[in-house]
């Protein structure tokens, strides 16, 4: 039994010793990084923790809510976009710092990282923001950019200054092109809704002066009132204008006595345009044709859903 011990401390003592493993120390928390905690972090201190101690001891006191405090409001966007259950990552590198999709992947947002200027203890960090649906960008007028300066303090960066900027690449042809697009697209509401205002007056007038019938006259369709004070009626807006929102509003054939027939034409004022033109008549039927003659819309025309009902109001 001496000799079977005696082999095995030999054993032993022939197996080499390996050197004592030490701990990795964890790798320093870059400014990316302590940007996507302070937002979306899970801790309750993670927003707080990489303010400035002067704003924070300014912003957030004890007691204080969400509904109460904007620095706290601030530091709930993040989870309430996960409450929401979208899909969202985020990045510590690449040139997107956060995405999130909703609706099942049809709409997508972006938050692209435009210079991340790191300069000692200080780093700079633009944002800024892109829109898709169904793959497809979405057009933003004004694209917003967000401007993060942080510090670093005793290892901990430190938000120390937050820039909104608004960008608009003027020089950008397919940011002029979904620019003009989409001013084509207000002008076209609006002339939309002005139609379905002209075409409710015109029954309105019919009613009023079954002996004439309609007219062709706007300025009579959208007189004022003569009356004043509570008897007054001034809900009809003043539509006598024959131009509105790049529109030139043109009534005719009102023809006989009484008129039992108009037509009312929107077209846009700039000929080169790619603006729709709207058509109506006593029918009340909307149609819309781009391009071509405006006499054209009434014969080719597309209907248009809804027909010349007004909304509610005028932009």
């Amino acid at each position: 039994m001496r000799q079977v011990w005696l082999v095995l401390i030999i054993s032993i003592a022939r197996i080499p010793l390996l050197p004592a493993q030490t701990a990795t120390p964890p790798e320093p928390q870059s400014a990316r990084q302590a940007l996507i905690e302070m937002f979306l972090g899970k801790g309750e201190d993670d927003f707080a923790k990489h303010l400035p101690d002067d704003a924070r001891h300014a912003l957030i006191h004890k007691g204080e809510t969400p509904e109460t405090s904007v620095a706290l409001r601030i530091s709930a966007i993040g989870r309430q976009m996960v409450a929401q259950g979208g899909k969202i990552e985020t990045f510590d590198a690449g040139p997107n710092i956060l995405t999130s999709e909703q609706n099942d992947g049809h709409e997508k947002f972006e938050v692209v990282v435009e210079r991340d200027s790191l300069l000692g203890e200080e780093d700079e960090i633009e944002l800024s923001i892109h829109v898709y649906k169904d793959g497809q960008p979405e057009f933003i007028p004004v694209v917003p950019r967000l401007i993060f300066t942080l510090k670093q303090e005793k290892d901990i960066w430190k938000l120390t200054e937050v820039t909104a900027a608004a960008h608009m690449p003027l020089t950008d042809p397919d940011y002029l092109k979904g620019l003009r697009k989409e001013q084509d697209e207000a002008n076209e509401s609006a002339a939309r809704m002005r139609v379905g205002f002209i075409s409710q007056a015109e029954t309105r007038y019919l009613t009023q002066h079954p002996e004439t019938g309609y007219t062709c006259n706007l300025s009579s369709l959208f007189a004022q009132p003569s009356e004043t004070g509570e008897n007054a009626d001034y809900s009809v807006p003043p539509f006598a204008n024959q131009e509105s929102n790049g529109y030139r509003f043109t009534l005719a054939n009102c023809n006989g006595t009484p008129a039992s027939k108009y037509q009312i034409t929107a077209v846009p004022v700039d000929t080169e345009s790619e603006a729709k033109t709207f058509c109506a008549d006593e029918s009340g039927t909307l149609k819309s044709v781009a391009g071509g003659k405006p006499t054209s819309c009434f014969s080719r025309g597309q209907v248009v859903s809804g027909g010349a009902s007004p909304a509610q109001g005028e932009d």
